[in-house]
């Protein structure tokens, strides 16, 4: 028996035989086959298949996972679609390439842009890019693009493994996910938590020395693989999967039961949405409302922006998904990163510290106007029997940023003869910025939501898609915890409550933590619902308190997640 560390991507434990996944070798390019015209229509063909297999692959990944994990797919057909790239392609064929050498030349060009790139934001779009690339270069080869699927079900191992390969492959013959590369923040493994696929990423040298079957246990909490487990090691393994099935029986009891700790300390669950198909997965897991609605999809890859009958039909469906809920949903966050043609705007070097978020919706008043009024009038249109709406502002620095967006609703709701009564209006905390102006923030709002996503991103000058850094910004780091207490304390302090809406809120043992820290409301995906809740449920408001103390005292966040896990681990047993 061999053991190998890597790196936990996706909790669960597997045992089940190695499915070596070998990369393509690209096949040696003879030049053109044909004229300069030709070349031209074959590379253009080519880029058009892949945006449409890319978004069939987006809306199949939307229905059966999220929409959240769809917009990969998305923003891949986005990059298929890149007039530039094409005009690069043109240009080499124009000086003698072949379709084959152009795209793949052009690619590369632009895929070392991106590199390059000072925006950390663009500079970690290279690895999507080369996903497409391989994509348009199996179309101009003839070459399926689907992977070899195996017979049976399997630990699909790979040196790097794309978004594209983890949701072709059929959920039903995954039994796990090893790849010698990668982060635990890569689309590929964001896709195997959100489908319950084990995964260990990191594991380097493991295919040289795997033969196709052999005998793998995957543990996707400890980030540890075994090759060739002994007969112990394979029945406590199995041990685990068959308690794990008992578990997932225990959490689809607790569906329709309310969040709260074991001594009653009631906190609500919730789910992020960002598309239609996640408002059904969010009642099928329980969900008390959403702490986050994500209104981008309706705005991205069109060339006019969505009027305000379809803005808001969407969200009086949302209100009437989760009746007696709260329902929050948050005006557009979009920058330079996703930009919409039908807003003018410059360039910018760096998307992710630009015009974004609240910033473009008060630099574009009527966009920001027209989904005001689209809010307002869905909340009208839902009725009292629907769940209750709350408007949240994204990405907001200074106050003053809050009071000119209260005061377009304002005039919105006046001219709109809307009563603002029961409306709760709140603010994300995502910038360092916000959080160290939390109680000016809370003094002028109803409740705020920190965005840990996008708050870690900023705290530690590290973007979360980016492998090279993705370890240094952890939620569980005791700057964070500190900084989440703090923006508790000030909210409680001025009447307002705190939400959790970013992926921190989906990992039961931090869950446990922000808990404790006082935060009233947890937002995830649908799919880390369940076990959140039933872990509240097997801990106290005082167990929570002091796990969330001892977390905050350690050395950094490798100690505070042992601690938390420990914790964890106690109050089970």
């Amino acid at each position: 028996m061999t053991r190998l560390r890597g790196r936990a991507a996706a909790p669960g434990v597997a045992l089940a035989p190695a499915a070596l996944l070998r990369p393509t070798e690209v096949e040696n390019d003879d030049g053109p086959s044909g004229s300069p015209d030709e070349e031209r229509r074959r590379v253009e063909d080519a880029l058009a298949r892949a945006a449409e297999q890319l978004r069939e692959l987006a809306a199949q990944v939307s229905a059966d996972v999220g929409g959240d994990q769809g917009d990969i797919f998305e923003a891949h057909a986005a990059f298929a679609e890149d007039p530039e790239l094409r005009a690069r392609a043109r240009e080499r064929i124009d000086d003698g390439a072949s379709a084959t050498a152009a795209a793949a030349a052009s690619f590369d060009g632009f895929r070392e842009l991106l590199a390059a790139s000072d925006s950390e934001y663009l500079a970690a779009r290279a690895a999507d890019l080369d996903d497409v690339r391989d994509r348009v270069l199996a179309l101009l080869a003839g070459r399926s693009v689907d992977v070899d699927v195996p017979n049976e079900r399997s630990v699909i191992v790979a040196h790097e493994l794309t978004p594209s390969q983890t949701a072709s492959i059929p959920r039903r013959v995954i039994a796990a996910v090893v790849t010698e590369t990668g982060s635990p923040t890569s689309h590929a493994a964001i896709l195997a938590r959100s489908l319950g696929i084990p995964a260990v990423v990191g594991v380097a040298g493991i295919i040289e020395l795997l033969d196709d079957g052999t005998e793998l246990a995957v543990d996707g909490d400890d980030g540890e693989v075994l090759i060739a487990p002994d007969e112990e090691t394979r029945t406590a393994i199995r041990e685990r999967i068959t308690e794990a099935g008992r578990r997932r029986e225990q959490l689809e009891e607790l569906r329709d039961e309310p969040g709260h700790t074991a001594d009653g300390h009631r906190v609500e669950l919730a789910a992020n949405i960002g598309s239609e198909t996640d408002l059904e997965l969010a009642a099928a897991a329980g969900a008390e409302g959403s702490g986050l609605v994500r209104t981008e999809f309706l705005y991205l890859d069109r060339t006019d922006a969505p009027d305000i009958a379809e803005q808001a039909a969407f969200v009086e469906r949302a209100l009437t998904a989760f009746p007696g809920h709260r329902v929050v949903v948050r005006t557009l966050d979009v920058g330079a990163d996703k930009p919409l043609p039908f807003v003018a705007r410059e360039p910018e070097p760096n998307p992710a510290l630009g015009l974004r978020g609240i910033r473009l919706g008060l630099a574009s008043p009527d966009l920001f106007r027209d989904q005001l009024r689209a809010l307002l009038r869905a909340r009208t249109a839902a009725g009292d029997a629907a769940g209750r709406l709350a408007i949240m502002f994204p990405l907001l620095s200074v106050p003053s940023e809050l009071t000119e967006a209260r005061r377009h609703l304002d005039e919105v709701a006046a001219e709109e003869g809307h009563h603002l009564d029961g409306l709760e209006v709140g603010v994300m905390i995502e910038t360092p910025a916000a959080a160290l102006a939390a109680d000016q923030f809370a003094a002028g709002s109803d409740f705020l939501s920190i965005g840990t996503n996008d708050l870690l991103q900023y705290l530690f000058a590290a973007d979360r898609l980016n492998a090279e850094v993705a370890e240094i910004a952890d939620a569980a780091s005791p700057i964070v915890l500190q900084l989440i207490g703090e923006v508790v304390r000030a909210a409680h302090a001025k009447g307002a409550w705190v939400g959790v809406c970013g992926e921190a809120a989906s990992d039961p043992a931090l869950a446990v933590a922000l808990v404790g820290l006082g935060v009233d409301e947890l937002s995830m995906n649908s799919a880390a619902i369940p076990e959140v809740k039933a872990t509240l449920r097997e801990s106290t408001l005082a167990h929570c308190r002091a796990v969330a103390s001892r977390a905050a005292e350690q050395a950094d966040a490798a100690a505070a997640r042992a601690e938390l896990k420990g914790a964890c681990s106690d109050q089970e047993a």
